[in-house]
């Protein structure tokens, strides 16, 4: 009777080239850039103050918005 039978497991994956894991590293750095930017945006008050001659909080024209 000949062994017909699939194998049970499956080949064992490839270890990543060396592009795939500087695809990988770039990736990596690029979203925890953009989360870090996030985060301090968020953290950060990014407003300047008012001027002294201008009421805080009123706009100074529709043009300038």
């Amino acid at each position: 009777m000949p062994d017909t039978a699939p194998p049970r497991h499956r080949a064992r994956p490839k270890p990543p080239t060396e592009e795939r894991l500087r695809r990988r590293l770039a990736a990596v750095l690029l979203a925890t850039g953009a989360l870090a930017a996030t985060l301090l945006t968020a953290a950060v008050d990014p407003a300047a103050p008012p001027a002294p001659d201008r009421e805080p909080g009123h706009a100074s024209s529709d043009l300038a918005q």
